[in-house]
């Protein structure tokens, strides 16, 4: 009787894995356009910076004018510097858009389902995904107390 019971509890324990799995997979697909502008304003940053510090340098170069002369003589070097700036802000406000709509679809949609936010749901099973896979102990432990500050933060241990 006690090996059933057992049994049984484990089988549950099972079932709700696989609930939370398929309301995580639901929820990346949901929240994929929000992960796609996030990688591509974090590419953007690197692009932005590039283009704002070879972009004045290669025109002054073709238009024949000494490009180190224009940018102490003239508005080339605010331009340049406002560029990098703005390539450094406008990724971190899309970033933050995407993390924030995020975080909206995990609030109105999945939390009353879960209790949880759902992209610590997601990041605890990903850091139990790669404790997993790890090649050596010292990912094992990483991710180990990694997820274990996912659960903690959602309130599960």
């Amino acid at each position: 009787m006690e090996i059933s019971a057992a049994l049984s509890t484990e089988e549950e324990k099972a079932k709700l894995d696989e609930k939370y799995e398929k309301l995580i997979d639901q929820f990346e697909q949901e929240t994929a356009q929000y992960d796609r502008l996030s990688r591509v304003s974090a590419v953007a940053t690197f692009g932005g910076v590039l283009a704002s510090i070879l972009g004045p340098l290669l025109y002054f170069q073709s238009a024949g004018v000494n490009p180190y002369h224009a940018f102490a003589t003239g508005p080339a070097l605010y331009i340049a510097i406002g560029g990098i700036i703005a390539s450094k802000l406008v990724p971190k406000l899309a970033i933050m858009y995407a993390s924030h709509k995020k975080h909206e679809v995990s609030r109105v949609k999945y939390k009353p389902v879960t209790g949880v936010c759902m992209c610590d749901l997601y990041q605890f099973r990903t850091h139990l995904r790669k404790m997993d896979k790890a090649e050596n102990a010292g990912e094992r432990m990483k991710h180990a107390k990694l997820a274990s500050y996912y659960k903690h933060k959602m309130g599960w241990g």
